[in-house]
């Protein structure tokens, strides 16, 4: 109670003082010399104080708005990634999140933990589109660009990798206590590339459509500008978001006219797919009497698809409409 009452003390001496300097410094006195003057009168002062106490609330009101307090959730968020703090991080999220690939809280920071080991000095910047807070819930659209670099060399290369992700997604936050976290997360769009060698300077872009009923066909493009003098190999194939992951193998073929396209089914498991594609680089040098192939560029692009399927995620839905 002690310290209640002194911090009480305390924001009222600074409201106070705030108000005094705003309304020109005038001491305590300046009332009685008011009235003997008739240059100020008392309602005049109280008028004064009131209306710079009042524009003092509406900023702390502000300041303490959910808007307000959730772009710093945010800046946490990214401070934290940065400096790959898993503890503070794990405290961001409720421990009923789910997202829409079904992962829960558990499977995705062992998903993380992996990203951690594989790259090394990411930077995120993440730009928050739009908020709708009521009450204890919040709904936010995030669009987060992501970059760096891998811990490990590309063997056949002899280079670090640069990774990319562009991704769009939507976080359900709910108040716990007095802290906001993030219950439910869905991701809407999802591209990432990595690129080791020659292929880092090639602009490679994967299409695909964003969503797709279950068991349905859908066409895959890859889109390359490649360097002139070489032979470019490719493959595509459509994988479900599970943990652990487990790749399919890819079947390669030359590239002509700098586009590799494909037609592919969805799985009919409920699961979401990312399509990707190995993009290959070749040079040739000749050593008489061979013509040898030597590899100078490599790259993996990939692109989420969310599969239509009315029985999935069950539980994401629930949560959601919590929100709501």
């Amino acid at each position: 109670m002690k310290n209640c009452v002194l911090k009480t003390l305390l924001i009222l001496s600074i409201i106070l003082s705030f108000s005094v300097k705003a309304a020109g410094a005038i001491p305590a006195s300046a009332e009685q010399t008011a009235r003997e003057t008739g240059s100020v009168s008392t309602t005049d002062i109280k008028e004064s104080e009131a209306d710079i106490i009042k524009r003092f609330s509406l900023k702390n009101k502000f300041q303490r708005s959910p808007e307000a307090q959730i772009r710093t959730f945010y800046k946490n968020y990214v401070k934290y990634s940065e400096q790959n703090n898993e503890e503070k991080l794990k405290s961001l999220y409720s421990d009923v999140f789910i997202n829409n690939d079904g992962f829960n809280k558990n499977t995705v920071f062992k998903m993380m933990e992996q990203s951690i080991d594989a790259y090394k000095d990411i930077t995120y910047n993440s730009n928050i589109e739009n908020i709708f807070a009521e009450d204890n819930y919040a709904m936010v659209d995030v669009h987060e660009f992501a970059m760096g670099s891998t811990t490990k060399k590309n063997n056949e290369i002899d280079d670090y990798g640069l990774i990319t992700s562009d991704i769009y997604y939507t976080d359900y936050l709910r108040k716990e206590g007095n802290k906001w976290k993030i219950i439910a997360t869905v991701i809407k769009s999802e591209k990432v590339s990595l690129k080791y060698g020659e292929a880092k300077s090639m602009p490679v872009d994967i299409t695909a459509p964003k969503l797709v009923p279950e068991n349905c066909e859908y066409d895959v493009k890859v889109k390359i500008d490649s360097p002139d003098g070489v032979l470019v190999i490719g493959s595509i194939v459509n994988d479900r978001i599970v943990f652990p992951h487990s790749q399919k193998k890819d079947v390669f073929k030359s590239v002509k006219s700098d586009v590799l396209e494909r037609v592919v089914r969805a799985n009919n498991n409920g699961n979401n797919e990312y399509v990707s594609a190995t993009i290959g680089i070749t040079r040739a040098s000749i050593e008489p009497p061979k013509v040898m192939f030597k590899m100078t560029g490599m790259a993996f692009v990939m692109s989420r698809v969310n599969i239509i399927n009315e029985n999935k995620n069950t539980d994401i839905k629930e949560l959601v409409n919590e929100t709501k």
